[in-house]
């Protein structure tokens, strides 16, 4: 269940420079698009003093985030942590078909029963999880030399939780590169990163969100 590490360098990219990722990406030659583009939606939840945003903004080198994924228009439900130990990083996934909207309760004592299945239970460290923050993106989706995986995240949005649906959601003037790797494939990443105009940087969505809706400061 539980997803092999793996090393992730991220990108952000200011939007109006959108046209340097796109020409990096037509000149990389063994690149192929392998997924159509799709809207990635995620909920991230957090304890009431937002223990998992501090652990990530202090660099805690052992953590976990925890969130709910669907894509699109899907009606199923993701459920992932995903682990951090240093520079990398692995998840693990649990799928749901039960149309649960009630968000306030699916990462707490009030969904047990769902978190129990296939051991999922065993791997959150706390049952008073709330809904903090939702993202929304479009998610390109590439691979090098069938090795190199690459996304190219855009028109990404954040909204409260606790935001009255009548308000709108801020856009973010950031656009994100993700580049992920098996360790194996270290020498392989590094060249790709050289050979680039790019310069790899800390970024996380959840925090950047946080700290634009004024719940957080993102440094």
């Amino acid at each position: 269940m539980k997803k092999d590490l793996r090393c992730e360098i991220k990108i952000p990219l200011n939007h109006a420079f959108d046209s340097v990722f796109l020409n990096w990406r037509d000149n990389l030659r063994f690149l192929k698009k392998v997924y159509a583009d799709r809207i990635v939606n995620s909920i991230y939840y957090d304890t009431p003093e937002f223990d998992t945003a501090q652990d990530n903004l202090y660099g805690i080198s052992s953590r976990k985030k925890y969130r709910i994924r669907w894509y699109n228009k899907e009606k199923y439900l993701n459920y992932e942590i995903k682990f951090k130990k240093n520079n990398l990083g692995s998840k693990i996934i649990f799928s749901s078909k039960n149309i649960n909207t009630n968000f306030e309760s699916l990462f707490s004592f009030r969904n047990l029963s769902m978190l129990g299945k296939n051991n999922f239970i065993e791997y959150v460290t706390n049952f008073n999880l709330e809904p903090k923050l939702k993202v929304s993106y479009n998610r390109s989706y590439y691979l090098l030399n069938n090795r190199i995986r690459i996304t190219f995240d855009r028109n990404i949005k954040y909204e409260s939780t606790k935001l009255a649906k009548t308000q709108k959601k801020l856009i973010d003037t950031m656009n994100v590169v993700e580049i992920k790797y098996d360790l194996k494939d270290l020498n392989l990443a590094s060249e790709i990163i050289q050979n680039s105009n790019f310069v790899p940087k800390r970024f996380s969505k959840y925090l950047r969100g946080l700290s634009l809706i004024g719940n957080s400061v993102y440094i």
